[in-house]
């Protein structure tokens, strides 16, 4: 499984699920666009999908659609707030694991390129360039800027020619959401089951991860012996 490079996954991965923060996000931008917090919530939830294959081009787009749909009539100043409310929450959710930088450097001092693919709403890409994984990652790919996501091949060889690299060459690393692993492993790729705490943060993990027979860590440091084997 000696391989020159590496393909992470995201949340999960490199940072934590972005489920512990959601609830009081949520709370925040039903209060600043002055519309009741359930029916915004059932149809924020609905825009999941299309939010994640780029169906909105900025968080603003994403604010009005829901706002139309609810009949509600929110002012310039309300949705510059609650873009900025979300924008906030998602550099917070965007912090790295404690292992993930010195991971990164690490593979980075040792010439194995880094790449990424994530499942994401536009505001990943907006805030990328403020990241800490900014200088780390060679060639991030998010679905919402390529409009198709995860387990579709087409994302990982995307990922694979941004690097250059055969995917019989590259690792993949995630935590099993959305059965991204086997959509790694049907391309080509050796795709590696990280179990963290941070596995659907609810106390469950993701079903792929559950089912999964495959190579496991248990963290990012890990890698790092993976590609010395």
């Amino acid at each position: 499984m000696k391989s020159t490079t590496v393909i992470f996954d995201l949340f999960g991965t490199l940072v934590d699920d972005f489920v512990s923060a959601v609830g009081q996000m949520h709370v925040e931008l039903a209060e600043i666009l002055a519309v009741p917090y359930e029916p915004f919530m059932e149809l924020w939830r609905q825009t999941t999908e299309m939010r994640t294959i780029g169906a909105f081009e900025t968080v603003e787009a994403n604010i009005e659609y829901v706002c139309a749909a609810m009949g509600a009539c929110a002012s310039p100043e309300q949705i510059r707030k609650a873009t900025e409310i979300r924008l906030r929450y998602i550099r917070l959710a965007l912090r790295p694991k404690p292992d993930a930088l010195p991971t990164l450097r690490e593979l980075k001092n040792c010439g194995h390129r880094r790449g990424l693919i994530s499942n994401c709403t536009i505001e990943i890409p907006i805030v990328w360039q403020d990241t800490a994984f900014v200088h780390l990652i060679e060639s991030p790919v998010f679905s919402c800027r390529e409009h198709l996501k995860k387990p579709a091949p087409r994302i990982y060889e995307l990922a694979c020619e941004r690097l250059g690299v055969e995917p019989e060459d590259c690792l993949y690393i995630a935590d099993g959401e959305n059965h991204e692993l086997a959509g790694a492993a049907e391309v080509g790729l050796h795709p590696v089951l990280i179990r963290t705490s941070s596995e659907g943060t609810r106390g469950e993990l993701h079903q792929e991860a559950k089912d999964w027979q495959g190579p496991a860590i248990g963290g990012l440091a890990e890698v790092l012996q993976l590609v010395r084997s």
